[in-house]
C-alpha cells in the first residue's frame, strides 16, 4: 500500500528525467503530514537535481515497493540505501548520501545474560529485521536463517515493539540515529534499550542509486554532481543544517 507520495516537477512542461524513490526514514527523509517529504537527504536529493538540471518526481512508498521500482524501471533512483554485497550487481551506485552509518544490535536493557562479542554469537539468538532492508538482506548474506534466528516484519515501526513484547525476540538491528526515531514512532522510552554489538562491516553507508537501465548520461551526471557536491563543502553544509535534529546516542 502506498505511503505517501509528492511529485516536484523543476522544469514544468518538460517529462519527468528521473524518478526519486525513497521511505520514511526519519532523520534522513521523513514524509510529513502534508506529504512533503523533508530531511537531510531529501533536501540533499533536491540539490542534486538542482544541480543536475533534471526534470524529476520525488515519491515516497514502503521499502519494498520503492526498492522494486528502482530495481524493475529505467531512469528510477532510490535513496537512501545501503550499499550490501547482495545488492552490488543490482544498481548503478552513484554516490553517498550518509557517512559512517554502524550497524548495531540492540537489545532490551536488564537482559544481562547476553554474552555477545561476535556475529556468531547473535546467530545463537532471534533478530526481528523489516522485510528487504540492509539487516534483513545483509544478515542473509551473513548466513542467518528465516524462521530460526531471522523474524521478519513488513513493518519497520513494529521492530521495537516486537522486541519489547515479544520474550522470543532478543535483538533488533538499527544505527545509531534512526534508533531513537524508531522508538518515538513505537512509543518505546529509547532508555529502555541498550547496544548489546556493533557488527564489523554490515553495512558502513547509505548511497544514491539508479536503476541498472538508467541512461548512461544520467549515470555520468549525477556522479560528478554527487562528487562535485561532497568536494565543494555542500554536504557538510547541509548536514551541519540539520545535524542538530538529529540524535546520536554516541
Amino acid at each position: 500500500m502506498l505511503c505517501s507520495i509528492i511529485s516536484t516537477n523543476t522544469q514544468g512542461a518538460r517529462g519527468i528525467d528521473i524518478t526519486l524513490v525513497t521511505e520514511h526514514y526519519p532523520p534522513y527523509q521523513i514524509v510529513e503530514l502534508n506529504n512533503t517529504i523533508t530531511g537531510f537527504t531529501a533536501e540533499l536529493m533536491t540539490e542534486v537535481m538542482k544541480r543536475g538540471q533534471y526534470t524529476y518526481s520525488l515519491d515516497s512508498y514502503p521499502w519494498t515497493i520503492a526498492y522494486n521500482f528502482a530495481l524493475q524501471k529505467p531512469n528510477h533512483c532510490i535513496f537512501s540505501i545501503a550499499r550490501i554485497p547482495s545488492r552490488e550487481n543490482f544498481f548503478r551506485w552513484i554516490g553517498k548520501v550518509t557517512n559512517d552509518n554502524k550497524a548495531i544490535v540492540w537489545g532490551l536493557k536488564g537482559n544481562q545474560n547476553y554474552q555477545i562479542n561476535s556475529l556468531e554469537d547473535v546467530k545463537r539468538h532471534r533478530v526481528a529485521v523489516k522485510r528487504n532492508n540492509a539487516p534483513h538482506q545483509a544478515l542473509l548474506d551473513k548466513g542467518f536463517i528465516e524462521g530460526e534466528n531471522l523474524y521478519v516484519l513488513d513493518n519497520a515501526n513494529a521492530l521495537i515493539n516486537v522486541l519489547y513484547s515479544r520474550a522470543e525476540i532478543d535483538f533488533i538491528v538499527a544505527d545509531d540515529i534512526t534508533i531513537a526515531y524508531r522508538a518515538k514512532l513505537a512509543g518505546v522510552d529509547i532508555n529502555l534499550l541498550q547496544r548489546v554489538f556493533e557488527i564489523d562491516n554490515l553495512w558502513s553507508d547509505f548511497y544514491l542509486a539508479c536503476n541498472r537501465e538508467t541512461d548512461e548520461k544520467i549515470i555520468s551526471k549525477l556522479t560528478l554532481v554527487i562528487e562535485g557536491i561532497h568536494k565543494d563543502g555542500t554536504y557538510h553544509r547541509l548536514l551541519n543544517k540539520w545535524k542538530s535534529k538529529m540524535i546520536d546516542l554516541n
